[in-house]
């Protein structure tokens, strides 16, 4: 609201009853209040998709850097003392008539003018490193700087690996919210530059990473495509928490070297549909993208066209020439297949006539 910048999220603390004070927002909306007693939070969730998140004002303690706090009630100024940067410990009074007084214990309206980021503590860092990948995506997102003495913190927690005792969903969870933001290429080459996934999790960009990852954004591939495409440049993939088909297209595009020479040489289309066929769809709608443009316009063909074609030749046909199901049928309709790709035959009649003779030679 001070920055005149629209927001998806509403954030309501309350000192006193929030699960009630929840169940009670619930049912006047005609929704259904989730309540998180762990962590003295709460949603909302209404019908049309939106939510609202309730948490009770509250302080965290953490049992050792990097894990998840430990939570118990407090006062509003402790809750806001509690978050990670002073432009983000700003709360307003909610009364009945209209908004109240603006709450502000920790400087952050003044911050927001100066166009800072300033966390609230020494230790803030230390306590959750998330915040170093957040200080970025704040101070990118709407062109502030990070404070000096933020930024020196920032990179003293870098040099003592700080972002290693993240765990690994933590560390994705905050590389999928960079990848959604307009600005990421300029968040990826800041996590760069400051060497904050080098001390995470050993990765420093391969040769070509980030005139990929520019070259996608320009596409407007999307943020799961670019999310899928830093994955396929991390090391240990194989042991990260992701679904399985994001593991597939990210294996794919790291080990898609051995296809390339494979698919230069490819001469039919028969051999471009072989080539390909194992290669997942994510993964290929990236690469044809990524790659040069003789490759590229193979993928093309193949996505638009190629992968589309199928022989008119039945089931049906084939029992009619005396085969079973199984690995002849699956041989006679790929090389009938192969054929019509190579415009060796194009009717119907040509593909029996083909069949005929493939199912004679067996």
């Amino acid at each position: 609201m001070l920055l005149r910048v629209e927001s998806p999220d509403l954030d309501v603390a309350v000192d006193r009853g929030m699960p009630g004070f929840g169940r009670r927002v619930a049912a006047k909306l005609g929704g259904r209040f989730v309540y998180h007693e762990r962590f003295l939070t709460g949603t909302v969730l209404l019908p049309d998709g939106r939510h609202v998140d309730i948490c009770q004002t509250r302080q965290e303690s953490y049992s050792r850097p990097g894990v998840l706090p430990k939570v118990k009630p407090a006062g509003i100024a402790e809750d806001l003392a509690r978050r990670d940067f002073s432009i983000n410990a700003l709360a307003l009074e909610l009364r009945p008539r209209g908004p109240g007084r603006l709450i502000d214990p920790c400087g952050g309206e003044a911050d927001l003018r100066r166009r800072q980021v300033r966390v609230l503590h020494e230790r803030s860092f230390v306590d959750d490193p998330t915040r170093i990948f957040r200080s970025i995506r704040f101070a990118i997102r709407f062109g502030f700087e990070i404070e000096p003495g933020t930024l020196k913190l920032l990179r003293q927690a870098v040099a003592e690996r700080r972002p290693a005792l993240l765990t690994p969903e933590r560390i994705l969870y905050e590389l999928r919210l960079i990848c959604a933001e307009p600005q990421a290429v300029k968040m990826v080459e800041a996590l760069i530059r400051e060497r904050v996934l080098e001390a995470a999790c050993g990765w420093r960009p391969g040769p070509g990473f980030l005139a990929g990852f520019c070259r996608l954004a320009q596409a407007r591939a999307g943020s799961a495509a670019l999310f899928v495409y830093w994955l396929s440049d991390l090391p240990g993939i194989d042991s990260f928490p992701v679904r399985k088909e994001e593991l597939k297209a990210a294996a794919a595009i790291r080990d898609f070297g051995r296809v390339r020479a494979r698919l230069a040489r490819a001469g039919r289309p028969s051999v471009v549909v072989r080539v390909l066929s194992r290669v997942p769809g994510p993964a290929l709608a990236l690469l044809r993208i990524l790659e040069p443009a003789a490759i590229s316009r193979r993928i093309g063909r193949f996505l638009d066209e190629w992968a589309q074609v199928r022989p008119c030749l039945t089931g049906q046909d084939l029992k009619g020439m005396g085969l079973s199901p199984g690995p002849e049928f699956r041989r006679v309709l790929e090389a009938v297949r192969a054929a019509k790709l190579d415009r060796r035959v194009r009717t119907a009649s040509e593909e029996l006539e083909l069949a005929r003779r493939l199912a004679g030679a067996r």
